[in-house]
């Protein structure tokens, strides 16, 4: 009995489905999962002899898988084939580039289905079969620390350096953007629109932080509004076809920023959960660390307004925590800026 595993990352169930059939029929044991993160999940936890992932996926799409899977050391090895029903060159080779071993176009044959698996599993044994000890990894050229320096460099050429004041607009909700913007120095705002107009700030950057990522690779509209908020704020840009061909040549960069966007729907899903089930008082202090530690113990300078499309909520009920937080001695409050003189305190709020 054939013990090969193979695991299918297909959100069209009429083709997972098929996929399964053909595969089990000729012997092989079969993982199956609609969406790219489950497929990622599950490649990690139960490493296949070979991955079938289809490219055009909602949540996560098949060149993310890939990214993903060939940076983890469980499953690096592991032969990556593509489903697609896209037959342009282009495509096909984007996909080789990131490192596929091969690709089956949709609809597929049996023969040539079955011919491209017994191929790359055969491939893969051989490899195997050269490591030179037993526990030898087989390197997968994942670097994603530098990725991050290439990208860095190619934000940091002169042409694509300016120099902005408070309350320059950057970027407009609703807005195609046209570039990727990494902040040099000073401080960015993102906003959105509330459906009956008010406006709330969903992060506050700083020096190093990048934005604008998610709509220039989706060729999308920007969901949120990126307005400065200090003078001689310095920002820095990469025009989105050039971040496409930098992607394209170096799959560091690819891996780069994949881990930068893991990890902001990680801490950002934290926050809403935070938000949703903590009070405005614990709300105002989980704020108020955050910026605390963001910038080193610096004053705070924000309008109570902003405070509160910060911690989401009225501007009433902000002032009403921050004259608790006074009383109990946690912070000193002086026009628009704040000072935690009491941080260890204020974070004991949060347990």
């Amino acid at each position: 009995m054939d013990t090969t595993t193979i695991l299918i990352i297909e959100d069209n169930e009429e083709v997972r489905e098929n996929l399964e059939e053909i595969l089990e029929l000729y012997g092989y044991n079969v993982l199956a999962e609609p969406n790219g993160l489950a497929g990622v999940k599950t490649a990690i936890q139960h490493p296949p002899d070979l991955i079938l992932c289809d490219v055009m996926m909602p949540e996560l799409d098949g060149y993310g898988v890939l990214n993903m899977l060939s940076e983890n050391d469980r499953t690096a090895a592991v032969p990556f084939v593509f489903i697609t029903a896209r037959t342009e060159t282009e495509d096909i080779r984007r996909g080789m580039n990131l490192g596929a071993d091969d690709y089956i176009t949709k609809p597929f044959y049996k023969d040539e289905l079955l011919n491209v698996i017994r191929t790359r599993l055969k491939k893969a044994k051989a490899r195997k079969g050269t490591a030179s000890t037993p526990g030898q990894m087989t390197p997968h050229l994942s670097d994603p620390e530098g990725g991050h320096l290439r990208l860095k460099q190619a934000f940091e050429e002169p042409a694509r350096r300016q120099v902005l004041d408070q309350g320059h607009q950057i970027l407009g909700e609703g807005d195609y953007p046209h570039f990727i913007y990494r902040i040099e120095s000073g401080k960015v705002h993102l906003s959105r629109s509330h459906e009956y107009g008010r406006s709330y700030v969903i992060a506050e950057l700083g020096a190093g932080e990048i934005f604008g990522i998610s709509s220039a690779l989706e060729r999308s509209p920007s969901h949120y509004t990126a307005k400065v908020t200090s003078d001689g704020t310095v920002l820095q840009s990469i025009a989105t076809d050039q971040l496409m061909k930098l992607i394209n040549a170096d799959r560091t960069v690819t891996e780069a920023l994949m881990r930068l966007m893991a990890g902001r729907v990680v801490e950002r899903s934290k926050r809403l959960v935070q938000q949703a089930y903590d009070s405005v008082r614990r709300r105002t202090a989980l704020t108020l660390c955050d910026l605390y530690e963001k910038y080193d113990g610096a004053p705070i300078e924000l309008s109570r307004e902003e405070l509160a499309q910060m911690v989401g909520t009225t501007k009433e009920s902000v002032i009403r925590s921050l004259s608790d937080f006074k009383k109990d001695g946690l912070i000193l409050v002086s026009g628009k800026q704040l000072v935690i003189q009491d941080f260890e305190s204020l974070r004991s709020l949060l347990v």
